[in-house]
């Protein structure tokens, strides 16, 4: 008698080839009634997977995938110690991908995870697929979303757009009238446009004032060289009186160029950074920038996560940020 080969279970089943590797591997989003009858199809047809010994029940493997596009950078190696800590804590394991803020790479990365047989993800990577992302979770696959907003998926964020508002309220209310936004193109990442617009948003309140605005790709890269490069050849022939920057890396590279070309930051320019990296508060001059508490946005997005492994709600969270006054821009919050 001819072998039977997993499309055999699945028509059987009447489930997907993918389906029933997912339960031959245990995978934990898999519903009761599915997983049922895609054993009985098993057995029936006296299937043998090539793995062998893989387990028929639904399981839970006690490892989560976590999906970065850098973690080098500061924010995003902080965040992954903190998920690691509290994913000890309940006994779980995690993977770290990072996709070098390449789709592909991206791609690859989730599918890698999800051949890993973990019981979920966190992803806190560049959003470039949302598609895929929201795909994830229609295949009743447990995800979450980091300082990003995909469609409903349950996420943890930060008030982005409403704490950049704050901030240019208070630099306009001292004084400043020539604004420039300086960033990364936010395409497909709901943080940096957040930032963006609360920048814009701010703005419109007023009548008195002008704005200029470099939104560069190359910045999701070496933000330093690149910021240090848009000052001398774009932001140097027209100086604005404060310069609000989506990243402090990016502010870092405007006022180390400003320096070697005479600009006294802040009396002739200020600038505002973001992240509150360690190196910002001993930047000479120190960059006044927002905090953000990672430390609770990886609790929330493992707790988070737990939940929906375990078969419960996850209802979506919003951490508030802290403005950081110091020398770079005269804020007064």
């Amino acid at each position: 008698m001819q072998k039977a080969t997993i499309k055999d279970v699945a028509k059987l089943a009447k489930v997907s080839p993918s389906t029933v590797s997912r339960v031959l591997s245990g995978n934990p989003s898999i519903s009761d009634d599915t997983c049922k009858r895609v054993k009985n199809a098993v057995k029936e047809l006296h299937y043998t997977p090539n793995t062998t010994a893989r387990s028929l029940r639904c399981e839970k493997s006690k490892s989560i995938g976590v999906v970065f596009p850098d973690i080098s950078g500061e924010f995003y190696a902080t965040c992954a110690s903190a998920i690691l800590k509290y994913a000890r804590m309940s006994d779980y394991t995690v993977l770290f991908t990072e996709s070098g803020h390449n789709l592909k790479a991206e791609k690859d990365s989730i599918k890698a995870l999800l051949e890993r047989r973990i019981d979920g993800i966190i992803f806190i990577g560049d959003n470039s697929d949302i598609p895929l992302i929201q795909s994830i979770a229609a295949q009743s696959i447990p995800i979450v979303t980091g300082d990003r907003t995909v469609g409903n998926i349950p996420s943890v964020t930060f008030t982005n757009r409403e704490t950049v508002q704050k901030m240019v309220d208070s630099l306009y209310k001292s004084g400043c009238r020539k604004f420039m936004y300086v960033g990364e193109t936010p395409t497909g990442q709901s943080n940096l446009l957040d930032r963006y617009n609360g920048y814009t948003d701010a703005l419109k309140k007023y009548n008195d004032t002008t704005s200029v605005i470099f939104l560069e790709e190359s910045l999701h890269g070496d933000k330093l060289k690149t910021a240090r490069r848009l000052f001398t050849e774009k932001i140097i022939a027209s100086l604005p009186d404060v310069i609000i920057t989506s990243n402090d890396l990016i502010a870092q590279g405007i006022i180390s160029a400003a320096h070697e070309n005479g600009i006294n930051i802040p009396n002739d320019m200020q600038i505002t950074g973001f992240d509150d990296s360690l190196s910002s508060a001993y930047f000479i001059p120190s960059v006044t920038t927002v905090s953000q508490n990672i430390d609770k946005l990886a609790k929330r997005c493992f707790s988070m996560l737990m939940d929906l492994i375990n078969k419960k709600s996850a209802v979506s969270s919003i951490i508030e940020q802290n403005i950081i006054a110091r020398n770079s821009a005269k804020i007064n919050i």
